[in-house]
């Protein structure tokens, strides 16, 4: 007869678990499931839970097995890494089954330290990173169903409120001279086309003219990791005249513009393209 270890409430799981994961068949001992009592593995065999089992007997997790032999190998043995090739995937595994340890190990790894390190501190520096990216692709799809187009280009500005200050309007010649330094827009959208987004300095860490460059950088990465195909590049913010572009329409909502960075959206692979 099996042997069987007991928890506070009286429950019990076999000393040795067979494990079902998505079809794929594996054996282990109840104390390394049980290893890292915060992950999901752990919760599931602490006895306060049902855990459903399939026809022949074996607990069921109803997860692709594909890669769980390596979460299973580190549980085992917390030196045991995945191959290089294999280590992004079984991040993803790490994390479903919230064996943090895991995802520590593996996003200072040398394959993923980059991406989830330092890409992900770069996106880190521009607030609301996620929900800008979507808004991006959301423009580009309705430049296209408005338009017809099978391209299309949406910029990301970063811009400053910087209100003339009110001593210069007692000289209108000062007045005058401060304003030369400006190319001034009424809006937006006359300054950088229909399909924009503006978003003011305060949401970036940094200097927005050197930070930016990196998050756009970030933001193409994901963009065709995602499979969308295109390029990016930054705009200047000085007309030809090296005047600021400066949205404004009255002294106090006087936007000057910190950074432009375009990202244009290929919709369908044409010859001569690049």
């Amino acid at each position: 007869m099996q042997a069987t270890a007991h928890d506070v409430e009286g429950q019990q799981f076999p000393s040795v678990i067979n494990l079902n994961v998505g079809g794929r068949i594996f054996a282990t001992r109840l104390s390394t499931l049980r290893k890292y009592p915060e992950s999901m593995l752990a919760v599931m065999f602490s006895g306060r839970h049902r855990v459903d089992k399939d026809l022949d007997g074996n607990y069921f997790i109803d997860r692709d097995g594909t890669y769980f032999l390596f979460v299973l190998n580190f549980l085992r043995d917390d030196n045991d890494l995945p191959p290089v090739n294999y280590a992004e995937d079984v991040l993803k595994e790490a994390m479903f089954y919230g064996i943090q340890a895991l995802v520590d190990r593996l996003k200072n790894s040398p394959p993923l330290f980059a991406e989830y390190v330092v890409r992900e501190n770069v996106r880190k520096k521009l607030g609301g990173y996620q929900e800008v990216k979507e808004e991006i692709i959301s423009l580009a799809k309705l430049q296209v169903m408005e338009s017809g187009a099978i391209t299309s280009v949406v910029r990301l500005i970063i811009s400053k409120n910087q209100p003339v200050p009110r001593d210069l309007q007692f000289s209108k010649q000062v007045y005058k001279q401060y304003y030369r330094k400006f190319r001034l827009y009424t809006s937006f959208e006359s300054c950088y086309g229909k399909y924009f987004i503006n978003l003011p300095a305060e949401r970036v860490k940094g200097q927005p003219d050197a930070v930016m460059d990196l998050v756009a950088a970030c933001l193409s990465r994901d963009l065709l990791e995602e499979g969308y195909k295109g390029i990016f590049k930054s705009e200047g913010v000085h007309d030809e005249d090296r005047k600021l572009k400066t949205i404004t329409w009255c002294d106090e909502e006087f936007h000057v513009s910190s950074s432009c960075h375009m990202f244009r959206f290929d919709w369908l692979d044409t010859p001569g393209r690049h």
